[in-house]
């Protein structure tokens, strides 16, 4: 093999070489930004989850009613806790179907959580919360809201302990 043959043949493997290369990164750009996007969402949940969280004392509760210009009555700090957890719920949700539309969750673990999640929203107080943010959400979070929507197929029924 002449040196001319083994420079055509050397520059084709560089090239081959090269094109995988930047097939491979553009292939973790991709799954990096996925994560991100997951990280973010996350951190968000998070968040928000934190601010609830905060909401759920009682005396904070009353300071919120107040501050709104409310009187903070035993029946309605508990409505606003109750409020509270059901944000608090529904929040583990969208990041729950965010992170599956990102790909980022098992078909398996999807759904295994929507199960529970369809278990949850049988009960009349999160199904009439769902319903009532639904209305606000619809245009906002259309894919979402189909999500909880599929949940939402069975009859409510009260809580049993």
């Amino acid at each position: 093999m002449s040196p001319s043959e083994i420079a055509s043949i050397a520059t084709a493997v560089s090239g081959l070489a090269a094109t995988v290369s930047l097939i491979y990164v553009g292939i973790q750009i991709r799954l990096s930004i996925r994560h991100t996007r997951a990280s973010i969402q996350q951190g968000t949940t998070a968040q928000t989850t934190n601010i609830l969280l905060g909401r759920m004392n009682a005396e904070a509760v009353a300071i919120w009613i107040e501050g709104n210009g409310g009187t903070p009555t035993p029946e309605l700090i508990r409505e606003h806790q109750f409020h509270n957890q059901c944000g608090i719920a529904m929040i583990a949700m969208e990041d729950y179907f965010s992170q599956h539309e990102l790909g980022l969750l098992s078909a398996e673990h999807f759904s295994r959580g929507s199960e529970t999640f369809r278990n949850r929203l049988k009960e009349p107080g999160l199904r009439a919360y769902w319903l009532k943010q639904r209305e606000m959400l619809a245009k906002a979070a259309p894919g979402y809201c189909a999500y909880i929507d599929s949940l939402c197929t069975e009859e409510t029924t009260p809580f049993r302990n």
